[in-house]
């Protein structure tokens, strides 16, 4: 599996990629424009991520501004419809646990889930398996 890390914090890219490197090749990312900017490369090479854990507070490009361009693309790609198992599950993740930016990110960015940091292990692989990624 093809997964997309995007998170300004070092320290976050490095517990998420170690969490994440025994279920596929990790692609890491500090802002949303490199983030955008790697799935977007993903699409056309036909090899996207299936994965794509989003941190929404990001420099360049906020993770709510990334996921309405991936989804953009994706719906380029793939068709209008959000109900194919072409589109990436795109997980937002953040420090702020506000039920707006929930909202937003399900409603406006249509992601697939949303974890609080810290992210556990625990949390992060229950997702995956609601998604069936693993």
């Amino acid at each position: 599996m093809k997964i997309l890390i995007a998170d300004d914090q070092k320290i976050y890219r490095a517990t998420l990629h170690a969490m994440l490197q025994p279920f596929g090749e990790c692609v890491v990312v500090e802002d949303g424009e490199q983030a955008v900017q790697a799935f977007a490369e993903a699409l056309e090479r036909k090899d996207p991520f299936r994965l794509v854990l989003l941190d929404i507070e990001m420099p360049f490009m906020d993770g709510q501004q990334a996921l309405v361009q991936m989804r953009l693309m994706e719906r380029r790609v793939y068709g209008p419809t959000l109900n194919t198992k072409d589109f990436a599950c795109i997980i937002m993740q953040t420090s702020l646990d506000d039920p707006i930016t929930f909202i937003t990110a399900f409603k406006k960015g249509h992601c697939n889930g949303y974890l609080t940091k810290p992210v556990t292990r625990d949390e992060l692989l229950e997702k995956m398996k609601n998604h069936g990624l693993i």
